[in-house]
């Protein structure tokens, strides 16, 4: 059973047809390069894919279950944010509670509408197997030499990059 499946696939801006009859399946255990020039449609393929946007026509399949991670090519970071929040942020819903979890657990000192709080978060993240999940945004953080605790601002462009990966990593 094929990743993804492509039949047909077709999306013009205006005028300028980008993509006409595309054509394309990847299978387990395949590798696949995207090479073309500036303006060919690579970026916009991705983003269909993604389903950032639609096509005018065509089908996109993607085998059930399948998780996509993107690494843009200009990461869309909140500067406002730690680097562990910039990462959890790709989980979703249980990415917030990571996040809150562990900015909490940091601060939970002995007050104790903090402490309660926390509570529930264990109880939450041990039922949907949130654990497994912060584990794994800990590993990547670490492999990737990334700072945790540190604010997003003031990041080289390298480094921004760097946390995009590690947010792409972890879904």
């Amino acid at each position: 059973m094929p990743l993804l499946r492509i039949n047909n696939l077709s999306i013009a801006f205006g005028t300028y047809t980008l993509l006409e009859g595309a054509e394309l399946q990847i299978d387990p255990g395949e590798r696949v390069g995207l090479i073309g020039r500036n303006g060919e449609g690579k970026s916009t393929l991705m983003k269909l894919v993604a389903d950032q946007i639609h096509p005018d026509a065509g089908e996109i399949w993607l085998k059930p279950g399948l998780k996509l991670a993107m690494l843009e090519q200009v990461p869309n970071l909140s500067n406002f944010v730690t680097i562990y929040d910039a990462v959890v942020d790709g989980l979703g819903e249980i990415g917030q509670w990571i996040g809150e979890y562990h900015a909490l657990s940091m601060d939970a000192d002995s007050d104790p509408q903090k402490l309660e709080r926390l509570g529930w978060l264990q109880d939450l993240l041990e039922s949907k197997d949130g654990w497994d999940l912060r584990r794994r945004v800990e590993t990547v953080l670490s492999r990737l030499q990334l700072p945790a605790d540190q604010s997003i601002e003031g990041l080289s462009g390298g480094w921004q990059r760097r946390v995009a990966l590690a947010r792409a990593l972890v879904v």
